[in-house]
Formats: C-alpha cells, sequence, structure tokens
C-alpha cells in the first residue's frame, strides 16, 4: 500500500471508529510521539495504547473534523473545529516491508496540539460561511 493511501485508510478507520481497521494499519510496536506544549505529552507505544489514544483524538474538541494533508513531504492528518482553526496535526511515518505484500504499515505518528507550533497552520486558515 503506497505512504498516501494510509492516510485515507487511517482517516476512515478513525471516522468509523474502528479498532479492527485500525490494528490493521499498525506494526504492533508502533509508537506515538505527541507534542502538546506542556507536560501532558510524551510517547506511547504498542498498538492497543496507540489505538485508544487515536480515538481518544477528538475528545477535546468533538467538532473537530479531520483531514488528510501533507506535513513535511509526507503523509498526515489536520484535525479542524468549524470555525477553520488548525488544533491538530497528526504525521504519519511508515516502515516499508512491514505488511506480508511488502507495502508500508504505520510504525510512528506525530501529533502536535501545541497552539505555538500550529500557529503556521492557522495563519492560511480558510473563510468559513
Amino acid at each position: 500500500m503506497p505512504r498516501d493511501d494510509l492516510a485515507a485508510r487511517l482517516l476512515l478507520a478513525l471516522d468509523l471508529r474502528d479498532e479492527r481497521a485500525l490494528a490493521s494499519l499498525l506494526t504492533p510496536d508502533v509508537a506515538m510521539v505527541a507534542d502538546t506544549g506542556d507536560q501532558t505529552g510524551g510517547e506511547l507505544r504498542g498498538r492497543v495504547r496507540v489505538i485508544r489514544a487515536l480515538l481518544g483524538l477528538r475528545m477535546p474538541h468533538p467538532d473537530a473534523s479531520l483531514e488528510i494533508v501533507h506535513v513535511n513531504g509526507g503523509p498526515g492528518l489536520a484535525m479542524r473545529r468549524p470555525d477553520g482553526c488548525v488544533v491538530g496535526v497528526l504525521v504519519i511515518d511508515a516502515d516499508r516491508g512491514r505488511e506480508p505484500d511488502g507495502g508500508h504499515a504505520i510504525d510512528r505518528l506525530w501529533l502536535t496540539t501545541a497552539p505555538g507550533r500550529l500557529a503556521h497552520w492557522n495563519r492560511r486558515r480558510p473563510v468559513v460561511e
């Protein structure tokens, strides 16, 4: 599976809250690093812990939607509130050869919710009518 397809499949699995689909996208030893801008950030390891974190991603912003974006030349998801403000960016890092068909599987996710790090995302915010 191409790396960009991972973002679409991850988005669908998150929208459906499908734990089985999420598990199929992640390596068993997947890690997720969260930059929250304070001491609540950190790193999670393991498929079950990362799935729980992903499913809770929208809890602070239940009205936010996820959209596919490119971040630093790779696939990712942006979490955007209805007013257009980006409140989180999830970068997908995939390792080739982890799937039986030699395709990519997600082995690391980088989540940024720190407002200071998201400032450039919000400078080009779309106008909501």
